[in-house]
C-alpha cells in the first residue's frame, strides 16, 4: 500500500483523491481506522481487526464519508476499542443489535398502533379516523420505537402528563387531548394483549392521574328575549336558501351541524313527519345513541318540503354544487352566517343544542329523559334499562311541535306561557280550530277532518 499522510482532520481527508484503485489512508491516534478512497470518489470509513473469537483479520464499514464526519467515525472507533478490550466481537455485536432492532420494531407500540388502525377503516367515519391518526401520530412520537410489553404505566404517564402540559387552552387550561390519547393508547394496547404480545395495559389507570379537562362552552344564547332576536335576525339573512333553511332547521330540531348538514332523502318521511339517521358522535360512543328517530314538527316539514323543490334530485337535503367535498354545505357555513349577524361569541350552530336543553327544562318544564332523548344521550330509567329509539315516540313528537310551536310564537313576540308542558288545555277549540285554518288553510283542514270521520 502506497505511504500517504494520515488524516488528522477534515481538511486532510480533502487532500485524498481518487486514483485507478481503491487505497486506505489511516488515522493519526486511531489504529485499525481508516478512510477507503474508491476511484469513483467516494470515501468510506472502514475498521480492521483481528476476532477476538476466531482468531481471524475482519473488517468492518462505519459509513460513508461526509454522512458520517471525522468525529463520528472516532467516536465509532472508541466503542469498538471498548468492545475488544472485553472480547467482544464489533461485527458480532452490531449484528445483534441489528437482529434486536428489528424483533423490537415488529413488536413496537407502532406496529401495532397502525395495525389496529388499519382496523378501523371499514367501522369508522372518515372525520373520526382523521382525529385518531393524529392522537396516534402524537404518542408514536414518544414510544413508536418502544417494545410495547415493556411500556409501563409510568412511562405512559411521563408521556401523558407532557401531551397535557402542551394541550392547553386559551384560558391556560388543559384540553382533553392527553385524554383521548389516553384512550386510544390503551385501545393498542388491548389489541396487541389479544394477541399475546403484551400482558397489561399501562395506560388504563392513566386518565384518573390527569388533570380534568376544560374546553369552557362553546356560546350558546339561553334566554328567550335573546334567543327572539336571534330567531328574527336569521330571517333577515339574504342570499342561499340552503344556509338559511339549515339555520332554521338547527332552531327546530336542535341537532348536530354535522348530522344536519349530512341529511338525506332517504331517511326522511315527511308524510310521516320522521327523519331516521344515525349520528356521527353516536358511533362509538357509550353515552350516545348509535341510531336515532327525530319526529319532525309541521315548520320542519314545510321547510324540508322548500329544500325538495331545491335540492330533490339529489341525495342530499344540503346539497352544493360548489362544495369541493362530500357535495354538501361546509360546516363553517352556519357559524359563518351567525358571526356576519353579530353573534361571535354569543351563538354558534352547536349552541342551538344548549339553547334547546335550556329552556325546555327551566321554560318549558320538559322532563329531562325527553330532553336527553331529543339531544340524542344514551338515557335509562331508575332500574338501568336504556331507552330504544322508538321510545316514547309520541311524547317526543309533542314536545318537539311544541318547542316549534314556541319558536313561532317567541319570534312574533307572541305570549308563550300556554307552551309550558305543566300548562293544561283551556283553550277555546273553536278558537284552535280557527287557529288551524289560518295555518293550514280552510280545504287542509276540511280534508282532516273528513278523514277522521
Amino acid at each position: 500500500m502506497e505511504e500517504r499522510k494520515p488524516i488528522s482532520s477534515d481538511r486532510s481527508i480533502s487532500s485524498h483523491k481518487a486514483a485507478d484503485k481503491e487505497y486506505l489512508v489511516t488515522v493519526r491516534h486511531h489504529p485499525m481506522l481508516y478512510l477507503m478512497v474508491r476511484p469513483n470518489g467516494t470515501k468510506s470509513w472502514i475498521y480492521r481487526y483481528k476476532s477476538p473469537t476466531l482468531s481471524k483479520n475482519k473488517r468492518i464499514s462505519l459509513g460513508v464519508y461526509p454522512s458520517v464526519s471525522f468525529a463520528r467515525a472516532r467516536e465509532i472507533w472508541r466503542d469498538y476499542e471498548e468492545l475488544l478490550s472485553r472480547n467482544i466481537d464489533p461485527k458480532d455485536h452490531r449484528e445483534e443489535e441489528q437482529k434486536t432492532l428489528l424483533s423490537n420494531t415488529n413488536n413496537s407500540f407502532s406496529h401495532f398502533a397502525w395495525e389496529y388502525f388499519d382496523s378501523l377503516d371499514q367501522t369508522q367515519k372518515s372525520n373520526t379516523l382523521i382525529r385518531k391518526r393524529g392522537r396516534l401520530e402524537l404518542i408514536c412520537s414518544y414510544i413508536g420505537d418502544e417494545p410495547i410489553s415493556e411500556i409501563s404505566s409510568p412511562r405512559m404517564l411521563e408521556v401523558l402528563l407532557d401531551i397535557q402540559a402542551n394541550s392547553l387552552n386559551k384560558a391556560g387550561k388543559p384540553t382533553d387531548k392527553a385524554e383521548r390519547c389516553a384512550g386510544i393508547a390503551s385501545d393498542v394496547f388491548v389489541y396487541a394483549g389479544a394477541r399475546g404480545f403484551c400482558t397489561s395495559n399501562p395506560a388504563a389507570l392513566i386518565k384518573s392521574q390527569l388533570a380534568k379537562s376544560s374546553y369552557g362552552h362553546r356560546p350558546a344564547i339561553t334566554k328567550p328575549k335573546q334567543l327572539a332576536k336571534l330567531l328574527r335576525d336569521i330571517e333577515t339573512i339574504e342570499g342561499d336558501l340552503n344556509t338559511i333553511n339549515s339555520l332554521r332547521l338547527l332552531a327546530l330540531l336542535f341537532v348536530r351541524n354535522g348530522d344536519l348538514r349530512r341529511m338525506r332523502w332517504a331517511d326522511i318521511d315527511l308524510d310521516a313527519g320522521r327523519w331516521t339517521l344515525k349520528p356521527l358522535k353516536g358511533q362509538g360512543k357509550v353515552n350516545m345513541v348509535k341510531d336515532m328517530v327525530i319526529p319532525l314538527p309541521r315548520q320542519a316539514v314545510a321547510i324540508l318540503r322548500e329544500q325538495h323543490k331545491i335540492n330533490g334530485h339529489t341525495p342530499y337535503v344540503f346539497f352544493s354544487q360548489t362544495a369541493k367535498k362530500h357535495q354538501i354545505i361546509s360546516d363553517a357555513t352556519a357559524n359563518k352566517r351567525l358571526k356576519d349577524l353579530g353573534y361571535k361569541d354569543i351563538h354558534c350552530a352547536h349552541g342551538f343544542r344548549a339553547t334547546a336543553k335550556t329552556i325546555l327544562q327551566e321554560q318549558l318544564k320538559y322532563p329531562l329523559v325527553l330532553v336527553e332523548m331529543a339531544l340524542g344521550h344514551t338515557t335509562k330509567d331508575p332500574n338501568g334499562t336504556a331507552y330504544g329509539r322508538f321510545e316514547y315516540i309520541d311524547d317526543r313528537a309533542q314536545m318537539m311541535q311544541k318547542w316549534a310551536d314556541y319558536l313561532n310564537a317567541l319570534r312574533e313576540g307572541k305570549d308563550t306561557a300556554k307552551f309550558r308542558a305543566d300548562t293544561k288545555d283551556t283553550a277555546n277549540p273553536t278558537a284552535q280550530l280557527q287557529a288551524l285554518i289560518a295555518e293550514l288553510g280552510e280545504d287542509q283542514v276540511l280534508a282532516m277532518l273528513k278523514n277522521k270521520a
